[in-house]
């Protein structure tokens, strides 16, 4: 039985949305694809050290003077030190801390992103509450379209994930690296229906599981340090590593490229993946260390980008 141990609160940098920050315009989750987000109330569920915890989530005040509330439930007693390294596990994943006047700054003399930090003002970039689902997303995204995609992570929660009840919800949780790790290739192949991704998944998971640096521990490396690290495990290479690492990359892949080929060269590449490396040299000069929130900002105003372009952006 999961019931109610901790409760916690947060102020927040301005400006900060927690809707936005939680619920991305695009779809994204904030832990679970399987999490309930009613009424400016999130339920979503989380794993530190082995254990699953279910959380309730929700703010008060305005985007300019913002408190985020969290209720954490679990299945048995929490020590005082689990309450604060859960506290501030949430704390950072929520990032309410962080100070992005700088790329506000910068996004407001810059004509692709000027509108989108209007529209979207106060969303902050995604910051993995823990590292193995950042990891599970990066490898089913690889080579495979949305709904393949999808499909895969559905299968994965489904077969091998958790589910806990707390707060009158049930939440399915993804699978543990312990649960991964022991399984075959075989198997996941049939139950996840993710061929060759099923050998570089296990092998993840027995990193994580041997001791590879937690999300904590990636959080106080630099980025490039951090993604270094991240891509000594078997299938993360640039593109998965950047979404994954702590503040996110530029994450190209065929599809955004595609956009971002348009939005900063005027036109679409004749070789999306070729221009790869030309367009992330570009962001790098334009957006420096922000170039991670214009990726997320602009993916997540792509229906008015398009409008005010007059160019269909979302159907690559």
């Amino acid at each position: 039985m999961f019931n109610e141990k901790h409760r916690a609160k947060f102020n927040t940098v301005p400006p900060y949305s927690f809707e936005l920050t939680v619920h991305k315009p695009a779809g994204w989750w904030w832990s679970t694809p399987n999490e309930i987000f009613e009424n400016d109330v999130l339920w979503t569920t989380a794993r530190f050290n082995t254990r699953l915890y279910g959380l309730r989530l929700h703010s008060t005040g305005t985007r300019l003077k913002q408190t985020v509330h969290c209720k954490i439930f679990s299945d048995k007693r929490m020590s005082s030190r689990e309450k604060g390294d859960i506290t501030c596990a949430v704390k950072r994943a929520l990032r309410v801390e962080e100070d992005i006047s700088e790329f506000y700054t910068i996004a407001q003399k810059d004509k692709i992103l000027r509108e989108p930090v209007d529209d979207l003002c106060g969303m902050r970039t995604p910051a993995w509450p823990e590292l193995f689902p950042a990891l599970i997303l990066a490898v089913t995204l690889q080579m495979a379209p949305m709904k393949r995609s999808n499909q895969m992570m559905d299968l994965l929660i489904e077969n091998f994930g958790d589910k806990i009840c707390f707060d009158g919800r049930t939440i399915a949780h993804w699978p543990s690296p312990e649960k991964i790790a022991g399984l075959t290739a075989e198997e996941l192949k049939a139950k996840a229906k993710i061929g060759y991704r099923a050998q570089n998944l296990i092998s993840i998971a027995q990193r994580l599981r041997e001791g590879f640096p937690t999300a904590d521990i990636l959080w106080k490396m630099s980025p490039d340090e951090a993604k270094k690290e991240l891509m000594t495990l078997r299938g993360i290479g640039d593109y998965s590593a950047d979404i994954v690492v702590p503040g996110m990359g530029f994450p190209l892949d065929v599809w955004s490229a595609k956009i971002f080929s348009i939005l900063l060269f005027g036109k679409e590449p004749e070789s999306p993946r070729g221009a790869i490396p030309e367009l992330k040299k570009a962001a790098e000069e334009r957006w420096g260390r922000w170039r991670g929130y214009a990726f997320v900002y602009v993916l997540n105003d792509l229906p008015r980008i398009s409008k005010r372009l007059g160019v269909d952006l979302t159907h690559f």
